[in-house]
């Protein structure tokens, strides 16, 4: 998510505005869990802030705005892309998430995460909890060393909705490639993001305008711990040569292992 990835101060205005019986969970037909292109944003700047730029853009047969941000973190590529894989260290800098998993792998660089995000007491007596299903894909480039990790709304029969949570939608991207400098990495990091149930969408939008900033804050931080590890499915990508990498059938790579496989997105 993942920036995952909503705030929970969201939710936290819900009673105070009189939705307090939450509406339903849309069903598949919902326009967030249709992959968008990138031409299919049209951003607009909002301001620069901390060394990071905003943007924001309306998505068509969506009330809720996507937010992207880009800056620059310093610690190398391999390391910033293993802390936003590794489910293992979401709760470290993921607001809200209460707990990450990969619930089914895929492909070498392709699997299903479950996250499920808290909401702050006192207010979890009067709302439920959310979760996200996410189709998550990594891809590298050797050529121009770009690196993205990309997660789109999924649904999972090792993820069933469960009555106690209501299931939100959630389309994040990051991108990433190394600066000249060899401990700084550029990072692109965008959400489109819709927690569902009675809160309203003038509202989501006004809180997940400050989504990048938090992202980049949090990201900075996490990635300076000193025991973060390059994770095997991000060290298995960037040991492979161009050459190799032409030769690989489409639609299949080389993978990791439990760990993100095991990692808001």
């Amino acid at each position: 998510m993942k920036g995952r990835l909503w705030l929970g101060m969201i939710l936290c205005f819900l009673p105070a505005l009189g939705g307090g019986a939450e509406a339903p969970v849309t069903a598949v037909s919902d326009p967030l869990l249709v992959a968008h292109k990138d031409s299919d944003y049209h951003w607009q700047k909002s301001c620069e802030t901390n060394g990071i730029t905003i943007y924001w853009s309306k998505v068509d047969g969506s009330q809720v705005i996507a937010f992207k941000g880009n800056g620059i973190v310093d610690e190398p590529l391999d390391k910033v892309a293993s802390v936003i894989v590794d489910t293992t260290r979401g709760t470290e800098w993921i607001d809200s998430l209460v707990s990450s998993k990969v619930v089914r792998t895929l492909s070498p660089t392709e699997f299903i995460e479950y996250d499920h995000a808290g909401i702050p007491f006192p207010f979890d007596t009067v709302m439920s909890d959310r979760d996200f299903v996410s189709h998550v894909t990594v891809d590298y480039d050797p050529a121009s060393q770009r690196l993205t990790v990309s997660y789109l709304p999924a649904e999972d029969e090792l993820a069933p909705v469960l009555k106690k949570y209501t299931r939100g939608v959630m389309t994040c991207v990051f991108k990433m490639v190394p600066m000249s400098m060899p401990d700084q990495t550029y990072v692109e990091a965008e959400v489109h993001c819709d927690p569902k149930g009675g809160v309203p969408k003038w509202l989501v939008n006004f809180f997940q305008q400050g989504w990048p900033e938090t992202t980049f804050e949090n990201l900075r931080r996490e990635v300076k711990k000193p025991d973060i590890k390059v994770v095997s499915l991000i060290a298995d990508l960037m040991q492979k040569q161009p050459a190799q990498a032409a030769q690989t059938p489409k639609g299949k790579a080389s993978h990791h292992d439990g760990t993100k496989v095991a990692k808001k997105n």
